[in-house]
C-alpha cells in the first residue's frame, strides 16, 4: 500500500513536520509513504533535513517539495500577529492541484502520529470530495448559540482526505480561493471557514480519534452536550491515532498557559527524530 500525504511548513514548523514524520513511518512500518511539501521558504538546512528522512526510513519513498502559492491569495485575510493561524495555511487549497494522485491525505504540521493510518486511509468518501473531522470546540459554541447541531456541519481543516479527481471536477481550489479573496472579512479562521462554506455540510465524518484538538484533549469545554458523541469523543481521548495540537497548544512553543496534556508524545517522537537525524538539526531551529 502507498499513502500519499501532503503538507505545508516554513522554518518555523520544519521540526514538528520531520516529527510527524517520524511518527507516521514508525507506527506505519508496513505502508509506504511519498510526501509532498509546500515550500514556505525554506531554509537549505531545512529542507536537507525533510529530504534525509528516505535515507533512514526505509518505508519513505519520497519527499517532494511543491511551490507555494501566495501570490494567488493577495486579498486574502493575513493573520494577525498573535493568531496560531499563518497565511501559509492557504496554500493546502493549491495542493490538489499540484499533486497527481488519486487520493490525497492532508495533515497539518502541528500532528503527531500514534498509530495506524490504514483505516484512515481506506475510509469510504461514498462519492464525496472530502473527508474530515469535527471541529471540536465549534460543534459546543453551535449548540450553546442554539444552531442546528447536527453532526457534519463544521469540519477542522487540519486533516482532509480528499479524493483529488473530484476535487478537481468539482473546481473547489477555485471556488475556494475566489471566497478567500473576495470576502476576507467574513472568514475568522480563513481557508477553514472558506472550505467549511464551499462545502456546506457535504463532506465525511471521521473518527475524531484521526484529529484529537486540543478542545478535547484539554477537555476545555466539558462533555458534548450531544449525547450521541459523547461515547465517540470518549474513546478518541482514550486511543488516539493523531493529536492534534491546535491553537498555541504546541509542546515546542511551551508557553505556561498552554501546555498540552498529551505534549509527551510530541518529544517521544522527537528524541527519535533526533536519534536518527541529529546531524541535519542546527541550532537554526
Amino acid at each position: 500500500m502507498l499513502m500519499s500525504i501532503a503538507s505545508t511548513t516554513d522554518d518555523n514548523n520544519a521540526i514538528p513536520l520531520a516529527v510527524l514524520y517520524t511518527s507516521i513511518l514508525e507506527n506505519n512500518a508496513t505502508v509506504d509513504f511519498d510526501f509532498y511539501i509546500v515550500n514556505d521558504h525554506l531554509s537549505t538546512e531545512s529542507q536537507n533535513l525533510l529530504h534525509a528522512i528516505p535515507t533512514v526510513f526505509k518505508n519513505c519513498q519520497s519527499v517532494t517539495f511543491l511551490d507555494e502559492t501566495s501570490d494567488k491569495y493577495a486579498q486574502a485575510n493575513a493573520s494577525s500577529p498573535d493568531s496560531a493561524i499563518k497565511k501559509n495555511t492557504y496554500y493546502r487549497i493549491e495542493i490538489p492541484e499540484q499533486v497527481d494522485v488519486p487520493r490525497l491525505l492532508y495533515l497539518d504540521c502541528d500532528m503527531v502520529c500514534l498509530g495506524d493510518l490504514t483505516p484512515l486511509w481506506e475510509t469510504d468518501l461514498h462519492g464525496k470530495v472530502v473527508g474530515a473531522v469535527e471541529d471540536q470546540g465549534y460543534v459546543k459554541r453551535l449548540h450553546e448559540m442554539g444552531v442546528d447541531d447536527r453532526p457534519g456541519q463544521y469540519f477542522n481543516a487540519g486533516l482532509l482526505l480528499i479524493d483529488v479527481e473530484r476535487w478537481r471536477t468539482e473546481h473547489i481550489t477555485e471556488k475556494t480561493r475566489k471566497l478567500c479573496n473576495e470576502h476576507p472579512e467574513s472568514l475568522r479562521y480563513q481557508d477553514q471557514d472558506a472550505l467549511n462554506a464551499i462545502f456546506d455540510g457535504d463532506w465525511v465524518y471521521i473518527d475524531p480519534k484521526y484529529n484529537l484538538q486540543s478542545h478535547l484533549a484539554k477537555g476545555e469545554d466539558g462533555e458534548n452536550p450531544i449525547v450521541e458523541r459523547q461515547a465517540i469523543e470518549q474513546a478518541a481521548l482514550e486511543a488516539p491515532v493523531i493529536v492534534h495540537y491546535t491553537n498555541f497548544d504546541k509542546p515546542w512553543l511551551i508557553k505556561e498557559n498552554h501546555l498540552h496534556p498529551l505534549r509527551q508524545y510530541y518529544y517521544d517522537y522527537l528524541d527519535r527524530l533526533i536519534h536518527e537525524l541529529g546531524n541535519y538539526i542546527t541550532l537554526n531551529h
